[in-house]
């Protein structure tokens, strides 16, 4: 056992270092496994990606055609709704006609990696132009996304060229795959690099089993035995046994060497120590008090030798184990020397000491220890003026040396000096010179000075000098410490005398103080300038719910809800958090979106820039390109288990309500047997009694409304007969509304008798509150929409936003929806009568069709597309 003091200090096991090196090279095997497998991946997650870009290009192209001659593309529903099947990829798409004109679709888009943003050139796939399909990498909108083009052929009289079809997919469904595929091929990589790890611990362990032995013979020593070790190593570790081998004889030579300094030591200070003691005896007998007085000065002479022999070895020790440990630090010279020559002027008496230092020099800074330095200077004036006495002055100089190869130091005196032959002698330990007799001395001033000199790699000299006397001369090596360091130390030795502040007087200093003028008057404009300003001054009337209690944080919305269907979920709200205003602003669809795109603001009444931290908006399909085109912000809902895949796309478009398209009609003019109950019925009904309903049908104007023009393009996608059905509605000349309570107040006046594709919800409130409102869900299928909330980009407090989330999506708030009949729940587990299974209930005949939120919505707000479907609705209808 190790004694407590003389415990190794733990260092690295050579068994692991042998295992991490190891290992290292398996991982490195693993790492370039790894990025093969990785680019692998990536290049699998794009070629199955990249079919179905390929396949919503062509389904694009095939709809490509001239009319008038002019290049029309009708954008196809499975064209997107192909890519929306990557879940939460955002889809973009342009269409070039032949001369490069934008048909439709985003013109920013790049499709040549110049137009809209940057291209990888090497990931160029085929040319794009003609039939042969180009796939390329670019950045669009600071998202990575994968452009596939194609080009489809068309001619007409006079001229033919190419119309270029280039569709967009940001990448993150496509990581997700590279991701899986990842996990699954590296799986087996995994599981046999920790085996080969194992493996390789096993094999190390005995490799290294043979070091044992040679531990143990040097565990085993005894504590004296210094002796080379004997055993033949193994060759891998001879060198080291070797370097201990030579550690050993240094060892020994150095414990010989503290033996002789002992040895030395107690020696010299015997000699004074029996003297005090026979001074002692000699006083214990002596009565005459002369004699007494002159041994008692006998004693003190001895004891002050004594005491500097044994300050003088304690001394040399210390120099020589700083000097073993040496840390070289700048040592200003110049600075010490004055400190030195400062305390010897105390003892000098009557002997001057002049000091000299060349003024190119200061500060004269050298590398090494001021404590070693100190006490080498000390010594040297010392013994100049113990040798000197009243013969001079002694002149201390410090100078550059010959060739500026560093610093010259000289203390010379006028004393007797040191012969040729035993100035070598004189440096050694209590060596003194045949001119020290009748001088009190330890003989070990010199070998102080020596030893620090070699320590600091300087040479010292002892010279006669001209005239009688002896000069000692330390030259130092050329400083490796710049200008840096001198600097530094001359900061602090030219610092002004009264402390001030570095910085005072100068150019900083009054920037300081007059400087903040311009942030402060910018922060005023900055704060002044909304209350003159805004584009929203006049746009929306704003309600304000005031904090239940305290006040500590406000909340935005902006909404194209109704506020009366609103106010119970923001008043509940308020209850869970009773700290915060709500500013609720209603607006139209369209003006809720076009605010959105723009980043307008408004000025709120409790301060803040105004613009909007929630937007709830019925209109799908605007609320999805908020999203797509990177207008929105995400939110991780806390109730995300209560959100159907349908009504969450990428975490930033949320949908909260359950809203079926239904028929309302009059009960009091029309029996329920009446009443059509699929859009078949409703063409029969239209087409056998025209006369009857002849402007007493009731639906969206699709041309002013978002949400009629959402629900028509739904119906023209499903149902066949949907042109049938609007070609009839225009035969008995339909009545066309902006919204569903325009709709609802002609059925309950009596003035129409149907109202079509008109929302559940609000028909339910009217109903309840005695309206003589009957409702119909269509039984050959039923629209659902949902309310959809996004939190905007430029949002001042989205986290207060994504809390209003959360309990709309919570259990509570479903709760909170379901209980009004103007709003539905989305969730089954909310048993109230506004809810899902309430509803399939009402109409067990009746599929529900959700209106999912993806991308595939966004076919639907295509300029061309949308043009087009309002030309052949006013068409059929006939409206002028």
């Amino acid at each position: 056992m190790w004694p407590t003091s003389a415990r190794p200090i733990e260092g690295y096991s050579l068994r692991r270092r042998l295992f991490v090196r190891l290992f290292g090279v398996l991982a490195a095997l693993t790492g370039g496994l790894f990025l093969f497998v990785d680019a692998y991946a990536q290049r699998a997650a794009d070629a199955a990606f990249d079919r179905l870009l390929l396949a919503s290009a062509l389904a694009i192209a095939d709809t490509v055609r001239v009319q008038d001659g002019r290049v029309l593309v009708d954008l196809p529903y499975s064209s997107l709704s192909i890519l929306a099947q990557g879940g939460r990829d955002r889809l973009f798409y342009r269409i070039t006609a032949p001369d490069g004109t934008p048909i439709t679709g985003y013109d920013d888009l790049p499709v040549t990696g110049k137009a809209g943003g940057k291209a990888d050139q090497g990931e160029d796939q085929g040319a794009g132009q003609g039939a042969v399909p180009g796939f390329r990498n670019a950045i669009y909108r600071n998202e990575p996304v994968r452009v596939a083009t194609l080009g489809r052929f068309v001619a007409q009289p006079g001229s033919a060229g190419w119309v270029t079809i280039a569709v967009a997919q940001t990448r993150e469904e496509r990581h997700a795959l590279a991701r899986d595929i990842l996990a699954n091929a590296f799986l087996p990589i995994a599981f046999a690099m920790l085996a080969g790890a194992g493996l390789i611990w096993i094999g190390v362990r005995q490799a290294l089993a043979p070091l044992g032995s040679l531990e143990r013979i040097i565990r085993e020593r005894r504590a004296h035995d210094l002796s080379p070790i004997a055993m033949p190593p193994p060759q891998e570790v001879s060198q080291l046994v070797h370097a201990i081998n030579q550690l050993m004889e240094r060892l020994k030579a150095n414990l010989d060497t503290m033996q002789t300094f002992l040895a030395d030591a107690a020696h010299q200070i015997r000699t004074p120590l029996a003297s005090l003691r026979l001074q002692a005896e000699l006083a214990a007998e002596e009565e005459d008090p002369a004699a007494l007085r002159r041994i008692a000065q006998r004693v003190h002479r001895n004891a002050v030798d004594a005491s500097q022999l044994t300050s003088q070895l304690l001394n040399h020790a210390m120099v020589m184990h700083r000097s073993e440990a040496l840390k070289p630090e700048p040592v200003d010279l110049g600075a010490l020397l004055q400190q030195v020559i400062q305390r010897a002027e105390a003892v000098a008496g009557e002997t001057p000491i002049r000091l000299e230092i060349d003024h190119a020099l200061e500060p004269a800074v050298v590398p090494g220890d001021a404590i070693s330095l100190r006490e080498a200077l000390t010594n040297l004036i010392d013994n100049a003026v113990k040798y000197a006495g009243a013969a001079g002055a002694i002149d201390v100089s410090l100078t550059r040396r010959p060739g500026d190869r560093g610093l010259r130091l000289d203390v010379a005196d006028h004393g007797p000096g040191v012969p040729d032959a035993e100035k070598r002698g004189v440096l050694a330990r209590f060596g003194r010179g045949s001119s020290a007799s009748g001088v009190a001395g330890s003989g070990l001033g010199l070998a102080i000075v020596h030893s620090v000199t070699e320590a600091h790699g300087a040479a010292l000299a002892l010279l006669d000098r001209p005239g009688g006397g002896l000069i000692a001369r330390i030259d130092f090596p050329p400083s490796s410490f710049g200008k840096e360091a001198s600097d530094a130390l001359a900061g602090p030795l030219s610092g002004s005398p009264l402390g001030g502040s570095p910085l005072s007087g100068s150019p900083l200093s009054g920037s300081l103080g007059g400087g903040r003028t311009l942030p402060l008057a910018i922060a005023l404009l900055v704060l002044v300038w909304p209350l003159f300003w805004s584009p929203w001054a006049s746009a929306a009337q704003t309600i304000t719910y005031s904090a239940p209690g305290t006040e500590g944080d406000r909340l935005r919305i902006h909404a194209a809800t109704d506020r009366e269907a609103m106010e119970p979920l923001v008043l509940d709200f308020q209850r869970l958090h009773p700290d915060v205003t709500v500013e609720y602003v209603e607006m139209g669809t369209a003006e809720l979106y076009t605010h959105a795109v723009n980043g307008d603001a408004q000025p709120m009444s409790g301060g803040g820039d105004g613009r909007p931290d929630l937007l709830i908006s019925s209109a799908a399909d605007l609320q999805v390109k908020l999203v797509n085109d990177g207008h929105t912000q995400p939110h991780t809902p806390a109730g995300e288990e209560l959100v159907p895949a349908w009504a969450n796309w990428r975490n930033e478009a949320f949908g909260f309500t359950f809203e079926p398209a239904v028929i309302a009609y009059d009960r009091n003019r029309l029996s329920e047997d009446e009443v059509p109950r699929t859009r078949d019925a409703l063409i029969r009904l239209l087409r056998e009694d025209p006369a009857r309903y002849d402007r007493r049908i009731a639906t969206y104007d699709v041309t002013s409304s978002g949400i009629g023009h959402l629900l028509a393009a739904h119906d023209a996608h499903l149902f066949s007969q949907f042109w049938q059905l609007v070609a009839m509605m225009g035969s008995v000349q339909v009545r066309l509304a902006c919204c569903t309570a325009d709709i609802l107040d002609m059925v309950e006046r009596g003035e129409v008798l149907i109202g079509y594709n008109v929302l559940g919800s609000y028909a339910r409130a009217r109903a309840a509150a005695g309206a003589p409102i009957g409702i119909v869900m269509p039984e050959d299928y039923t629209l659902v929409i949902s309310r959809v909330a996004v939190i905007p980009k430029s949002a001042s407090r989205p986290q207060m936003a994504g809390r209003f989330i959360d309990y709309l999506l919570s259990t509570r708030g479903q709760q909170a929806v379901a209980a009004r009949f103007a709003l539905q729940a989305i969730p089954s587990s909310v048993e109230r009568e506004a809810n899902p299974p309430t509803l399939r209930s009402a109409s067990m005949a009746a599929p529900l069709q959700p209106i999912a939120l993806s991308p595939a919505l966004l076919v639907f707000l295509d300029p061309l597309k949308r043009e087009r479907f309002l030309q052949q609705w006013r068409s059929a209808i006939q409206l002028p």
